[in-house]
């Protein structure tokens, strides 16, 4: 629907990138104004995991917004490259559930939640935080006009039932989508894949989503059911973000290697054997001096007797 362009300004330097739309997508239905709304949506949201759009605007009758511009990869390339770690993976899923929140108490379901969607920067921001979620534009506002009523706006392999019926939508459909993604992280595949999308949109409406335990086997039972309960068709349903937060968290501290300490934690006081003396005796600090001086002397006593 758009390209995206890395631009520095000309006058200051400030670099950025620009999102414009193709003209071959604009039309009645997909308005100008209908692209130009990704920008007032990001800002309804205001969470530092969404992009930020600081201006709009128009060239030869193609709209355009400006956009912070972001170094790193998305989350589809990272996986593309081999598989994330899975405490990693659970890091960032818990990561997409914090902005999810965010969105949906502003109430806007991104609709095309997905691992392209997700951008991993190179470097931390707030919080230490590692994701950016794009792609506002063909988000569900609640109590507006919906531009995509009556269409699939959303990514086949992510979709959520009630997107293919053409029902209501409620944040539960961001939910199902993020199973898609948790599911294709923490399996190294999605739940449903076909040879055709009609096929695909029926497994998506009909079939029983796999068991993760049969991709991963060694998968905690909490987890597995976690994943399948958030591919419900039905949508009340599935878990509410806080449940699903509250799985990933404890899955996270079961799953995360234990890290020993670089330094060991030194004993405020010396050993003692068993008859409470001290075990090692300590040396005085002037005593390495005098250790030091001693060395030197027989140094230069070994080598004046070398001498002729």
């Amino acid at each position: 629907m758009a390209g995206v362009h890395a631009v520095t300004h000309t006058r200051f330097g400030k670099r950025a990138a620009i999102k414009i739309a193709h003209r071959s997508v604009l039309g009645d239905q997909y308005t100008p104004q209908t692209f130009l709304r990704e920008a007032r949506i990001v800002h309804r949201i205001d969470h530092p995991a969404v992009i930020d759009v600081f201006a709009t605007g128009s060239c030869e009758g193609r709209p355009y917004l400006v956009m912070e511009r972001l170094t790193g990869c998305s989350l589809g390339d990272r996986v593309d490259a081999g598989p994330v770690p899975r405490g990693e993976a659970l890091e960032l899923l818990l990561e997409l559930v914090d902005v999810l929140r965010a969105a949906h108490a502003a109430g806007v379901v991104h609709r095309d939640l997905k691992l392209d969607n997700v951008y991993l920067c190179d470097a931390p921001f707030a919080g230490g935080k590692r994701i950016k979620l794009l792609d506002w534009g063909v988000a569900h506002v609640t109590g507006e006009d919906d531009p995509f009523r009556g269409l699939i706006a959303g990514t086949l392999t992510y979709v959520a039932p009630e997107q293919i019926r053409g029902d209501s939508l409620t944040p539960a459909a961001d939910i199902y989508s993020l199973a898609v993604v948790a599911y294709h992280l923490l399996c190294r595949r999605p739940p449903f894949a076909a040879k055709t999308d009609l096929e695909l949109l029926h497994l998506h409406l009909r079939a029983e989503p796999p068991r993760p335990n049969i991709a991963w086997p060694s998968i905690p039972n909490e987890l597995d059911e976690l994943l399948v309960a958030m591919l419900a068709k039905k949508p009340e349903e599935r878990p509410s973000l806080d449940e699903v937060e509250r799985v990933l968290t404890r899955m996270l501290a079961k799953l995360a290697p234990a890290r020993r300490p670089l330094i060991e934690d030194i004993p405020a006081a010396p050993p003692v054997d068993m008859l409470g003396r001290p075990a090692v005796l300590p040396v005085p600090p002037l005593s390495w001096a005098w250790i030091g001086l001693a060395g030197l002397v027989t140094g230069l006593a070994a080598l004046l007797s070398a001498l002729p």
